[in-house]
Parts: C-alpha cells; structure tokens; sequence
C-alpha cells in the first residue's frame, strides 16, 4: 500500500512542523479517547461526526506507528487490508486498541509483559486497529487517506501552541547526520545531539532514556539500532577514535542499570578515519557515530 507510505510520511512532516511527537503514553491516551469518540458519534448516529473521528483516530494512530519506526504499508499487505471486506465493529476496535495499550505499556509503563504472552507488536496492534477504521469508513463512502491531509492542514492551524510536546529519539538530528554521512537507510533512534558544553559522560546520561527505551521494544518491533554521536576532527588519528569510543562503551556500561545489561548488544563505530573502503567509514569531518545494535 503505496498510501501508507505516503500517509506515515505527511503525519511525520505535521507533527515534526508542530514541534515534535507525544511521549508515548500521552499519545496512547489521546487515541483511547479518540476511540471513545467514535464510540459516542456512533451511539448519536451522527456521520459527520464518525467521519471526523475515524480520521482523528487514523491521525493518531499514524503518530505511534511512526514512533516505533513501524512500517505501516507491509503490516497492512500482511493483513490483506486492501482485499478485507469484513464488517466494522466497534467491540473490535475497542479491542485493537486494548492489545495497543497492552503492547506500549510494557514498554513504556509499569507493566511488564509476562513470559506467556504472545508476542505482539505494536505495529501489528495499530495496523488491525486501522484496518477497523477503513471497515466503517467503507459504507460511508469516506476516503480516509484522503480526509488526513484536511487534518494535517487543520492541525498546522489550531494546534501550533496547543500542546506540550517533547523530543523523540525518532526526531533527533543525530539520525540525521548518520544518514548523511553514511547513506544509511536503517530503522533508527537517535540520541540527543552532543553538546559541548557538557561533558562525555553528561551526554551519554541524556542519551539513557532513550537507550533504555530502545533496549525494551527494539527487538520485538525490528528497530535496527540506535545511534549516538561524539566530536572527533577528520584530522585526529585512528587512535582517538578508539579511545573515545572506548570511553563511550565504558560509561554505558557503568550508568545503565541491570535490564539493559541482561539484553544483549553490541556497538560498532563509524568515522572519516576508516577509510572509504571501510563499511565503516563516515563522510562527517566532525563528528564520529556510535550504533548500538541488539542482538538476536
């Protein structure tokens, strides 16, 4: 579905032009009362309504999926989206959103799965939960994909300073600047961007958060790696390389606490100093690139 792509894209460039995502939980929050709307436009039989809700809830949806780097057009081919005829239900939909919450909350609250559980991500979670979403909007006639461009545009308007939002580690330049001097195409967190007035081990305490974040969901939902960036000059010798990169290894260790030392990983660095030959080798004369990788 060349749609989704399309529609993860435009809800990214949105929500990065309003200044950035929802933690998370927040943005969990919203979809649930999102869901509960449609619950009320359907006990009112009002259409305009479902129809405005149904986009709201495809809106919100799109944010999470984006944030767990989820690939929206190959969940939706697994699951037959374009070819499904089924009937909408809204005990399902409530249902898709109780397996998201299930999925996100042991990632990001304070319940952790149990060993039991089928293992679920949260890609597939929102995938089904939209497939119910294009189920009601079928016999409505509604377009939804087309409908979420009207909704980005009215979000850009009367949301610009409407909410708190917080920085993502999909949304850090760090990536950026990664991609840009390696060409990668990874599905990626990053890292906060390095700041010189802080120290080494300073910055790699901003970065935790995220890390221990990543370490949670990263392999259940196939995302690639997460990148951090420390200064290095194209001129300084191999040997500083190391001994940074070391240095970074070395503070990671000492400040993560025991979940993400039981998950296991491994770094690889990339810098102007392994030459072009190298797959390790970075176009940046400033900067050296740290990806820590879970391994499977």
């Amino acid at each position: 579905m060349q749609e989704m792509i399309l529609l993860q894209q435009k809800v990214d460039e949105t929500i990065r032009a309003l200044g950035g995502y929802f933690r998370p939980l927040s943005g969990l929050a919203r979809l649930i009362e999102e869901v509960g709307e449609v619950g009320e436009a359907l006990e009112k039989e009002d259409t305009t309504l479902l129809c405005a809700e149904l986009v709201d809830v495809l809106m919100i949806s799109t944010c999470l999926s984006n944030q767990y780097v989820t690939d929206l057009a190959s969940e939706h081919q697994q699951l037959k989206t374009e070819q499904d005829e089924a009937d909408a239900s809204f005990y399902r939909l409530v249902h898709e959103a109780g397996q998201v919450a299930r999925v996100m909350n042991g990632y990001e609250g304070d319940k952790p799965p149990k060993k039991t559980d089928a293992t679920l991500t949260v890609g597939t979670s929102l995938a089904r939960l939209q497939r119910e979403l294009f189920r009601f909007a079928r016999p409505l006639g509604l377009d939804l994909l087309k409908e979420i461009d009207r909704t980005n545009e009215k979000n850009l308007v009367r949301d610009s300073k409407r909410f708190a939002l917080t920085r993502d580690p999909i949304t850090e330049a760090t990536i950026d600047h990664y991609r840009s001097a390696t060409g990668s195409e990874e599905r990626l967190w990053g890292a906060p961007l390095y700041e010189a007035e802080r120290s080494l081990e300073e910055n790699i305490q901003q970065a935790l958060p995220s890390l221990r974040r990543f370490l949670r969901c990263a392999r259940n939902e196939g995302i690639e790696a997460f990148v951090l960036e420390a200064p290095i000059e194209r001129s300084d010798q191999l040997v500083a390389v190391k001994e940074q990169a070391e240095e970074i290894g070395r503070i990671i260790k000492e400040q993560t606490p025991l979940s993400f030392k039981e998950a296991p990983y491994r770094i690889d660095v990339y810098a102007s100093q392994l030459g072009p030959v190298s797959p390790f080798h970075s176009e940046d004369e400033h900067r050296m690139f740290l990806l820590l990788y879970i391994d499977a």
